[in-house]
């Protein structure tokens, strides 16, 4: 259960020069989405920041899932990355990364007792906490983490100049020169409703690599044409389909 909640946020994360596009500080709020069947219910709710301050480009995300089976599951990640210009986009250097997973009961959670500072109360992608988590937990984190980037290139990349199909992939040098990639297909024009508005948007698909290898994890994102602001994450899981969908402004 643990590893279908994270799965859950998950789809809810530069050699020389500045970025290329400026971003104002920015707080993007989401519910989430999950659907088995007949099942369709609201699970869990996030919020995305993201600004850029010169060359450096800053996103979070912290989520909770509403209260789940006595417990509530917490996600916060954080992305620093330096984007190198290109067209639409040469590299990416992850200067600072971190996923949190953090598992409270219920009833502490509310009471305002929990302790997220204490080791035993948390498990990050640096390795740093005692928490149980499973390699399946810690990858979802990860990605999580990863896929901030996204929202700093969907402000930069010229869908207008693409064809549906067209492909761009994208390398990223993470902490510990460790090379990973993004690969984003734009798949052409469309619409989507977003509590209760419908925005022209750009349909994508995109992956990132986790490990040396593709993740496996392809998420569907529909990004409104004006704000670039992924209004859809879309993912179909062997648990389900699982959507993280923008909550207004």
């Amino acid at each position: 259960m643990k590893k279908t909640i994270l799965l859950l946020f998950a789809f809810m994360a530069a050699l020389t020069g500045m970025a290329q596009v400026q971003l104002p500080y920015q707080e993007i709020n989401y519910n989430v989405h999950y659907h088995w069947g007949i099942i369709d219910v609201m699970i869990a709710h996030g919020k995305v920041t993201l600004s850029t301050n010169g060359n450096q480009f800053n996103g979070t995300l912290d989520g909770n899932s509403i209260p789940w089976d006595g417990r509530v599951f917490c996600v916060s990640d954080t992305l620093q990355a330096t984007m190198s210009p290109g067209s639409p986009v040469s590299h990416e250097t992850v200067t600072y990364e971190n996923g949190w997973y953090l598992k409270p009961k219920t009833t502490v959670y509310r009471s305002g007792s929990f302790d997220p500072t204490n080791p035993a109360n948390y498990k990050n992608i640096k390795g740093q906490g005692t928490l149980n988590a499973d390699a399946n937990t810690m990858e979802a984190v990860t990605v999580t983490a990863d896929m901030l980037g996204m929202f700093y290139y969907y402000h930069e990349i010229d869908f207008e100049s693409m064809s549906p199909g067209q492909q761009i992939t994208i390398p990223i040098t993470v902490e510990g020169g460790i090379n990973q990639q993004v690969v984003v297909t734009y798949n052409g024009k469309s619409t989507y409703n977003a509590s209760g508005v419908t925005y022209p948007t750009y349909s994508t698909t995109f992956e990132y690599s986790y490990n040396g290898a593709m993740s496996g994890y392809p998420v569907q994102a529909e990004v409104a044409t004006s704000s670039r602001i992924p209004v859809l994450l879309s993912a179909s899981l062997p648990v389900g389909k699982v959507e993280m969908i923008y909550d207004g402004e």
